[in-house]
């Protein structure tokens, strides 16, 4: 029976920047139950693939650069607002790099050297504490296994495994949505980001992405109401914009979580701890998780590397920073998604800009900008 000193269970951006720091000092295991070691394929990811600017900051910290291969067009400079509740729209300067996402995980994980250990297609099925460790079933394809570890990290996502079975439900839980999203051929030529307040649909906000030759249609609804029912009628009230998306060629759905504080925020206990979103890290103003998820998988591999034995306490102390940015992004929400003050801010034009569109040449005029609060990306 194998022994690691670390097993992470997820390999997404929170797991592989944590085992990317600590692959010179332990003995680490990274799972994942998408098969990221084989040909690339469509992958269960839930995500529109945009970096935002605090991804893009959170990339600078650790000296990488996006290779041009997990590229994809377009590449877009501007979110036009579609306001369903006060019947308004405005755009506003904004950055994406627009990103494949499945190449973007394979790319963070190619950075792990061959130190670190990988068990990919592999299901995470339980752990049982022993004195000591924690004996860790496996599942493949081929076969189950079980290995022991001194720590495990829950890297699974908002629907963390790790979370939901090894740690205490005495905790708070951050609210819960559906989020949808469906594939279309890109027949308008779109090529900015689109975004959408309606209360109707949601007290969250929807989504248009364009990626390559297609456009992305997303949903978050409140976990309760019946998901597939919402998402359909904002896609039927998009049409009032413009907006005919019709013969999907896919779909999928995950769940989604949002810290309304950092009260929500869980990092785990004992010698089980949490990143990225299964801990929830994510921005509750615009759903973006990739810099919370490389941050605190950082956080996590420094205070590892400086005392193992004590790491969970070093953890809770270094998130404080990540936890007060959940705080001052609440700051925006009045503005983002309280329907009065966004009438009033969409009326004065604060921020926004004019963009002079012409959808069969994709040209665009922009003229006055300047600064405000908007915040959004997947």
């Amino acid at each position: 029976m194998k022994h690691y000193d670390i097993t992470i269970i997820g390999a997404g951006p929170a797991g592989a920047t944590l085992a990317r720091q600590l692959q010179e000092n332990y003995k680490v295991l990274l799972v994942d139950k998408r098969p990221l070691d084989k040909e690339p394929g469509r992958l269960i990811k839930n995500c529109g693939g945009l970096i935002a600017p605090d991804a893009q900051k959170a990339l600078a910290v650790f000296g990488l650069s996006i290779p041009k291969e997990v590229l994809v067009s377009p590449q877009m400079f501007s979110v036009e607002t579609l306001d369903f509740d006060n019947d308004m729209t405005r755009t506003y300067q904004r950055h994406y790099i627009n990103v494949d996402r499945e190449r973007y995980d394979r790319w963070l994980v190619s950075l792990c050297g061959s130190h670190i250990e990988k068990a990919f297609n592999t299901r995470f099925r339980g752990a049982v504490k022993k004195k000591g460790y924690y004996e860790v079933t496996l599942l493949s394809k081929a076969n189950k296994s079980v290995v022991t570890t001194d720590i495990i990290i829950g890297a699974d996502g908002a629907n963390s495994k790790v979370k939901k079975e090894l740690l205490p439900k005495q905790f708070h839980e951050p609210k819960r949505y559906i989020s949808i999203q469906e594939w279309f051929p890109n027949t308008i030529h779109l090529n900015q980001y689109v975004a959408m307040f309606d209360e109707e649909i949601s007290d969250f906000y929807s989504w248009i992405i364009p990626e390559e030759n297609g456009i992305i249609f997303g949903s978050a609804i409140p976990e309760g109401k019946d998901a597939t029912t919402y998402h359909n009628l904002q896609k039927e009230k998009l049409k009032k914009y413009g907006y005919h998306l019709t013969n999907p060629t896919k779909k999928e759905g995950c769940l989604l979580l949002r810290p309304m504080s950092s009260k929500d925020i869980y990092l785990g206990e004992g010698n089980i701890a949490l990143i990225g979103e299964a801990a929830g890290f994510i921005s509750p103003t615009s759903a973006e998780g990739i810099s919370y998820a490389m941050l605190s998988g950082n956080i996590l591999a420094q205070s590892i590397l400086k005392s193992k034995e004590n790491f969970l306490a070093l953890y809770i102390e270094n998130t404080k920073s990540l936890k007060k940015n959940i705080d001052k992004k609440m700051l925006k929400y009045p503005a983002m998604y309280h329907r009065t003050l966004r009438k009033w801010i969409f009326k004065l034009g604060i921020g926004s800009m004019h963009i002079e569109q012409n959808r069969q040449t994709n040209t665009y005029v922009k003229n006055k900008v300047t600064p405000f609060m908007v915040e959004y990306s997947l």
